[in-house]
């Protein structure tokens, strides 16, 4: 009976180490096995972009303008579209006061012939019947005879009026001519106003009202209470039959010009002062490169009037405009918010590596939004500085984990 037990014990005994020799084999095999599976996390590269540290704000044009007013009441004549860019000189517009004045006209075309004749010091012909001569010298293949027939048509102002038509001037002297013709254009002159451009600029018709009120000589006036005023913008129809004063149009100086800003806080432009560069940008336009040329501050609030010479064709007609003061602007990497995880009080990211295994790499965080935030990309090496100590960051090339807070500690190398 005894050897039956010892018996059966031995057989327990080899049972349960043949148990353990298996469950030491299968560890061994599941080891292996999880060696070479590993996991594999949801990953994202970073997006290189440029991140502008700025102030948003509203602008208001100070341009070099002049508004022309209607001389009287009459029929306008425009010669010169919106945002034309003319030279000085230019006939923009003219109003005809709706007078006859053809007597005068017939008037001063006598005093100007019996002043040529006085200048050649010939004799004034009978009229000469150009459409003969012309037809006659067409007829005999004449045809530069014909040609400068037609031509003195316009030149020779003598030829349109006979002796008899003359007579009355040609026995004035010259200086009595002269002053006969500064005396009848002058008369002339009253009811037809010409506008020509008194410097190089941009024609606009788009007159607003504020254009006194915004004027570059009153720029020691742009507080912020006077920007923040309700400005009532007017609306003024370009209209062809017009009364005297009304505004026809302005000529705006486009070499330079000025806008001005308002800042909310004035501790936001505390490191601009007068005579610094500064880059602003308004609507979608490229950023404007432009100089401070004056700054008023209050407790709380700032203006800050700044100098530009480009892209006025642009901004003109709009006297406000929303847009930014730029600060700075930092190269960098875009990356989701879900992505940051706290470790060694360190803010950083897992960056995967090979075999499931990923690395922890600190970041600089310049922006936070509400799902990404901006890192900076240190420099040409990756190296950034965090509390005075330096960390390689992250480059272009790093897979970075989605959801670092599913990464098992095991699978981190530092």
């Amino acid at each position: 009976m005894n050897k039956k037990k010892v018996k059966n014990k031995k057989k327990v005994g080899k049972r349960i180490l043949i148990f353990i020799v298996l469950v030491l084999i299968l560890g061994f095999f599941i080891k292996i096995i999880k060696g070479k599976t590993y996991k594999s996390y949801n990953t994202v590269f970073p997006t290189l972009t440029t991140y502008e540290n700025d102030i948003d704000t509203t602008f208001y044009n100070v341009l070099n303008e002049k508004v022309y007013k209607a001389g009287g009441d009459g029929i306008a004549i425009f010669n010169a579209s919106e945002g034309q860019k003319v030279a000085v000189g230019y006939e923009i517009a003219s109003i005809n006061l709706m007078e006859d004045v053809s007597n005068l006209r017939d008037e001063l075309q006598k005093v100007k012939a019996a002043l040529k004749n006085k200048d050649s010091n010939e004799e004034v012909s009978e009229k000469v019947n150009f459409d003969r001569d012309i037809q006659k010298d067409i007829l005999n293949k004449n045809f530069q005879g014909a040609t400068e027939k037609i031509n003195a048509l316009d030149m020779d102002a003598t030829n349109t009026f006979s002796i008899s038509d003359l007579k009355e001037y040609l026995g004035m002297s010259k200086e009595k001519l002269l002053s006969k013709r500064d005396s009848l254009e002058k008369e002339i002159s009253k009811y037809n106003i010409s506008y020509r451009a008194e410097f190089t600029g941009i024609v606009s018709y788009e007159i607003d009202g504020l254009e006194d009120y915004f004027s570059p000589d009153k720029f020691s006036k742009f507080t912020y209470d006077y920007l923040d005023k309700n400005f009532k913008v007017e609306k003024n129809n370009l209209k062809l039959k017009v009364k005297k004063d009304y505004p026809m149009f302005k000529l705006i100086d486009n070499f330079t010009y000025e806008v001005v800003a308002k800042i909310q806080k004035a501790s936001l432009i505390n490191n601009y002062k007068k005579g610094d560069n500064i880059k602003i940008k308004i609507n979608n336009l490229d950023i404007l490169n432009g100089k401070v040329l004056n700054i008023i501050r209050s407790q709380k609030n700032a203006t800050i009037l700044i100098s530009l010479d480009d892209s006025i064709d642009n901004i003109y007609n709009k006297r406000i405009h929303e847009g930014k003061i730029i600060v700075d602007k930092t190269r960098g990497y875009i990356i989701p918010k879900s992505c940051l995880i706290q470790r060694n009080n360190l803010m950083g990211i897992y960056v995967q590596e090979i075999k499931g295994l990923v690395k922890f790499v600190p970041v600089d965080i310049i922006r936070e939004e509400a799902d990404k935030v901006f890192i900076n990309r240190g420099n040409k090496q990756s190296l950034i500085e965090v509390a005075d100590k330096t960390y390689k960051t992250l480059t272009i090339n790093d897979a970075v984990v989605l959801s670092p807070r599913t990464v098992d500690e095991s699978r981190i190398l530092n």
